[in-house]
């Protein structure tokens, strides 16, 4: 990313305990507010369809799976015992230190990272949450003076091909508001995904406000090619 995504994670140290110096979006349906205590970073090669991440064995796309509740007992009971065990290490494992989870977002991929944390601030088995990483066509947002900014963009991501850039502020997207809140934010970007991809519409547009401008500026978002467009794509 860039930045480079350790680096402008907005981490901060609450005595023994590590949180966020303010709201940041890391999927589309998962906010993290200061007060909330982050434990461990992890990541996981098992699935049960082969592939690398327990998250992409449902089905649907990646937006879909994090509408999902977590995992239910039946389901939980058909883990393997190692990864069940593997899993178990990691709830009870705690970080009181901002370092080490630069360390490991410089070294973990964040295609693959999962972060546990507990929302209410409490420890203890009932108060965790489990969730992956997951970044909106390439971009990482945050609220960190009030309003809804990008703080890093992957590279070579469609956000960056757009032309968006850290420091930029999102306005809109697809007409509709973000009203400074990332919830709001969120709802309008799968609106604005859902539409275009409802309509065959290739791209989806995203009001910003460049870093230091007072002008904003409508950047279109492209979406992936459909099965449709692909096979007319030459004629």
């Amino acid at each position: 990313m860039t930045p480079e995504f350790p680096l402008i994670f907005p981490l901060t140290q609450n005595g023994r305990d590590v949180t966020v110096k303010f709201p940041v979006l890391i999927n589309p349906a998962t906010v993290l507010k200061p007060g909330m205590v982050l434990r461990t970073l992890y990541i996981i090669n098992y699935s049960q369809d082969g592939s690398s991440d327990l998250v992409l064995a449902h089905k649907g796309d990646m937006e879909e799976s994090y509408s999902r509740p977590t995992l239910n007992a039946d389901e939980q009971a058909k883990m393997p015992p190692e990864l069940a065990h593997e899993l178990e290490g990691y709830r009870r494992t705690k970080w009181e230190v901002a370092n080490n989870f630069v360390l490991a977002m410089a070294q973990y991929p964040t295609v693959a990272m999962h972060l546990i944390y507990s929302p209410t601030g409490k420890d203890g088995e009932m108060n965790l949450a489990d969730e992956r990483f997951s970044f909106f066509d390439g971009l990482f947002v945050g609220l960190p003076d009030g309003h809804v900014t990008v703080l890093a963009v992957e590279k070579e991501s469609k956000a960056e091909a757009g032309g968006i850039k850290a420091g930029d502020e999102i306005v809109s997207v697809g007409g509709a508001s973000t009203k400074d809140d990332l919830n709001t934010f969120a709802l309008a970007y799968a609106a604005a995904k859902k539409y275009a991809k409802d309509y065959e519409v290739a791209t989806y547009p995203m009001t910003i406000r460049p870093a230091g401008k007072a002008d904003t500026r409508v950047v279109n978002i492209p979406m992936p090619p459909t099965l449709k467009g692909g096979l007319m794509d030459g004629f």
